[in-house]
């Protein structure tokens, strides 16, 4: 079964940062955001759907459903079903916020500081939310004509308070969201649903036309691409990422038949990294000495090998444990970054690989 394919995950730090990392916090005060949305999403009637595509501007593909999927498909569907309703919370959120005139999403703001680039925001989120709610939909329709059961919504907190660090937040997931539907089409193809590989592939380019925007939004200084080769990942990566920032516990309804691992966190406390950092730290939450002493540092990035490093300067202290770790910069390394902490040294081939023997991760890191 190749079940360390796909990936979704995130980030956010300040909107000038031209490097940032992700950490585990919220923001404070925030109310639990909740289904259904004011249209009945998820549970939406004919009149809805053709709202939303309409909203969405395009539809959901109307081509014939297989009435059985691989399981590694199934699994893979359940977790594209579970990040994009994250999303769909995220981006309705995110315009709640805006059209309710919280401070740190008005005109005038980071981000948003005239009303072209507010209107023009308000316009794009708009539309994209719409094709989110589609790819949900979507993802939970080929699992119900497969017989397979459908993924429900959870309750979600965000790691953001104003519009500058909401964006930043949606390109890292992005980001991560992109090296996932790699890994997907990957599945697929190994294991016979090789239909879904076009589908798949139209809803990475339709990602990666937000990510472009969520860049240049984020700064006029960024490209709207980011690499040649966009970083992989693997769906341990992502499922892991989402209950660690974004889900509130135990509110899952499906939470446990998801066939994949959470691992413990990686949090990245260095809060900027350039290329003239050359080591970055770290901490973990863990009183086991014996297994710290094992572990090695892994930066996965781009389509190339996954670089091993050790730890060092290690702390421990009442469960806490903080490490450095070499941020080899002139290995070329740009955009996405994914750490994580293995029970073994490698060397690894792939993300796949060091997913299969991570213990703490992913720590998120953005290369300008």
């Amino acid at each position: 079964m190749h079940a360390f394919w796909f990936v979704a995950a995130f980030g956010a730090s300040a909107l000038a940062a031209p490097y940032s990392t992700c950490n585990t916090t919220v923001a404070t005060g925030q109310i639990p955001f909740t289904f259904p949305l004011a249209n009945g999403f998820p549970d939406v009637d004919a009149t809805t759907l053709r709202r939303i595509q309409s909203q969405a501007h395009g539809t959901l593909p109307n081509t014939t459903l297989p009435t059985s999927i691989a399981d590694t498909s199934f699994t893979v569907f359940e977790l594209i079903a579970f990040n994009e309703l994250f999303e769909v919370a995220f981006f309705t959120s995110l315009l709640s916020n805006m059209t309710n005139e919280v401070r740190g999403y008005r005109i005038g703001d980071s981000g948003i500081e005239s009303r072209k680039s507010f209107d023009t925001a308000l316009r794009s989120l708009s539309v994209i939310v719409a094709q989110e709610q589609l790819h949900a939909l979507g993802a939970n329709k080929i699992l119900a004509a497969a017989g397979r059961n459908t993924i429900s919504p959870c309750q979600y907190k965000f790691p953001s308070s104003t519009f500058a660090q909401a964006i930043t937040f949606a390109a890292t997931f992005t980001d991560v969201v992109l090296g996932t539907l790699q890994g997907a089409i990957s599945a697929f193809a190994l294991d016979g649903d090789v239909a879904f590989t076009t589908l798949i592939a139209s809803v990475i380019g339709n990602e990666a036309e937000q990510e472009g925007f969520f860049r240049l939004t984020e700064s006029a200084y960024n490209n709207p691409s980011s690499l040649p080769f966009l970083t992989a990942s693997a769906a341990p990566f992502a499922f892991s990422a989402l209950n660690q920032q974004v889900i509130v516990p135990g509110t899952c309804p499906n939470l446990t038949d998801i066939a994949l691992p959470v691992f413990s966190p990686l949090i990245v406390s260095s809060r900027y990294v350039s290329s003239y950092t050359s080591s970055v730290s770290f901490n973990i939450t863990t009183d086991n000495t014996t297994l710290v002493e094992s572990l090695s540092l892994v930066y996965i990035n781009q389509q190339n090998l996954p670089i091993v490093e050790p730890l060092q300067n290690v702390t421990m202290a009442d469960g806490k444990v903080g490490f450095k770790a070499a941020f080899p910069y002139n290995n070329n390394i740009n955009g996405l970054v994914i750490a994580a902490l293995t029970k073994t040294p490698g060397p690894f081939a792939n993300a796949s690989e060091v997913a299969q023997a991570t213990v703490f991760g992913p720590g998120l890191i953005e290369v300008s």
